[in-house]
């Protein structure tokens, strides 16, 4: 099947590409582990400043790495960071900085967590960013349970007896809507009448 691309129709030219990559694993400690890269390019040359050498196209211009691994509780266990490429040599400061996520847990109120524990001029932004997918890639990892094979994506969670985190996080989850009704019909509600 061809890819089905989105665009505006009109010319264009390729100036940017940002890539993120998250891969989730289930360590032998038990510990629940992603690690989350972001890579910026350019597709033509930039120019040596004080700061770096020239970049080619397709040399990064951000490579930022991090890594968090938590708890079956989803509390954090371990946070590092690495900026392998940056455009100045400050930028690499702030990798000690995610230590200060460790003994907090993933879930409601996070991104306050990170506000609160990582002040804005501390951190970085396309570290900060980076979070995001990480996150949501733990969740994914930690879907299926320890031992996954042959089992369906929710039975982990219909078995556990707990309102599973997904419910009420998206139009699919809502607690009125027909999925919450057939998968959770104990966590669900009826719809909102309509005037």
């Amino acid at each position: 099947m061809p890819e089905e691309k989105i665009g505006s129709g009109t010319g264009r030219r390729l100036m940017h590409t940002r890539t993120v990559e998250c891969n989730g694993y289930l360590r032998d400690d038990g510990l629940w582990e992603v690690e989350a890269r972001l890579v910026d390019t350019k597709p033509f040359t930039l120019a040596a400043d004080r700061y770096r050498e020239e970049l080619k196209p397709g040399d990064p211009v951000h490579d930022i790495r991090l890594r968090l691994a938590v708890d079956g509780a989803m509390r954090i266990r371990e946070a590092q960071a690495t900026m392998a490429e940056t455009p100045y040599p400050t930028c690499i400061e702030v990798e000690p900085v995610l230590q200060r996520l460790v003994g907090e847990s993933v879930g409601k109120g996070w991104r306050e967590v990170v506000r609160r524990k990582i002040g804005r001029l501390e951190g970085c932004t396309h570290l900060s960013e980076l979070l995001g997918p990480a996150v949501t890639t733990l969740f994914q990892t930690m879907s299926h349970g320890s031992a996954p094979e042959g089992r369906g994506a929710l039975e982990t969670q219909q078995n556990s007896g707990k309102r599973p985190f997904f419910i009420g996080g998206c139009h699919s989850w809502r607690t009125d809507g027909p999925v919450v009704a057939d998968k959770f019909p104990q966590f669900a509600t009826k719809p909102a009448a309509l005037d």
